[in-house]
């Protein structure tokens, strides 16, 4: 297996990449344990950051492509995006429940998609000491242990236009990309079949959820992207920011229905996902519309859906959803639209 290496014109070869701190279970499945930092805890796109960073170590040491260096023919950077990423955690093991010095088993499953997508899951449980387990793709959808944190990363390659900005991004796979090794994950199971949906139809829904009622409908905040906080180190609108807007939007809502500062912080997050449709430039306004919905059997869970869109050029950016418990019950109801 091969990589890239970058020399001003077309690329050459170079030896096959494993990260540190990365162990092989078998060709393409790896573990790692790591310990909470203050890095990776707190927001929940602290933490998205540090998985997206385990997504391209685990596709490093499954196919041996220096994914942090990439290029194609012609020698131009290529870059590893992230088309869809869902987080499903429980009420022992979520996102916002990670504390400095936690320890953590996490076990990397990568899974073919073709020559220009990838895909990978993730399980990720508090480190018991007990032996790693194989990472099955069936039991990770059907069978989880209560303690898992789930995570499924679909990928594909991508490179800049002609033009060079953020809005015309156009796949491309990268000199040395070997994937014809790689499993591939059961069909009923696609990532790729859920965002496709979800850009269809602009939802990942089909309807209302069943036993829910609506408590907000089309509660819209405007959110400018800024160089200082937003872009990664290339340039690009940075996957994690989403995962930040969404917070910051969903922080508003809370607001507005009369809940603390407090109860979001203590939310638990039981499942979001995330589907990208595009990114932006830094000068760019983007607008988030949010639905709120109550589980009428028990008001403690909520589930939030939003659309982010890019204003000045009125095309969709994202669509997204989230499982929440903590700040339904005993709040002020709200209000049923936004006026």
């Amino acid at each position: 297996m091969t990589s890239t290496e970058h020399t001003g014109g077309p690329t050459r070869p170079r030896a096959a990449w494993t990260p540190a701190g990365v162990e092989h279970l078998d060709a393409t499945t790896v573990v790692r344990t790591e310990r909470v930092t203050p890095g990776m805890c707190g927001p929940n796109s602290l933490f998205a950051s540090r998985l997206g960073d385990w997504t391209w170590d685990a596709v490093a040491a499954a196919t041996g492509t220096d994914v942090y260096d990439a290029h194609n023919e012609d020698g131009a950077p290529v870059y590893l995006s992230f088309s869809y990423f869902r987080i499903r955690g429980s009420r022992t093991l979520h996102p916002l429940s990670l504390r400095f010095g936690d320890r953590l088993q996490v076990v990397s499953g990568v899974f073919g998609e073709g020559s220009e997508s990838v895909l990978t899951l993730h399980r990720v449980r508090r480190d018991d000491g007990f032996a790693v387990r194989p990472l099955d793709p069936v039991a990770f959808h059907t069978r989880p242990d209560p303690g898992d944190l789930r995570v499924e990363n679909f990928n594909r390659w991508i490179a800049r236009g002609r033009d060079g900005s953020n809005k015309g991004l156009v796949r491309a796979a990268p000199v040395g990309f070997d994937h014809r090794h790689l499993p591939v994950a059961p069909r009923r199971f696609s990532a790729r079949a859920a965002c496709a949906r979800a850009r269809r139809n602009g939802t990942f829904l089909d309807g209302p959820p069943t036993g829910h009622e609506a408590v907000v409908t089309g509660f819209t905040v405007d959110y400018p992207v800024e160089a200082s906080r937003d872009l990664n180190g290339v340039g690009l609108l940075y996957f994690a920011s989403y995962f930040a807007m969404l917070d910051w939007a969903l922080l508003r809502l809370w607001d507005r229905l009369g809940r603390g500062e407090r109860e979001f912080r203590d939310r638990t997050v039981l499942d979001q996902r995330i589907c990208y449709l595009g990114n932006a430039d830094a000068d760019t306004t983007i607008r988030l519309t949010l639905t709120l919905w109550r589980n009428a059997r028990d008001p403690a869970e909520e589930r939030v859906e939003a659309t982010l869109h890019d204003l000045g050029r009125d095309t969709a950016l994202a669509v997204a959803e989230l499982k929440v418990t903590g700040g339904g019950p005993g709040r002020r109801q709200g209000m049923r639209s936004q006026p």
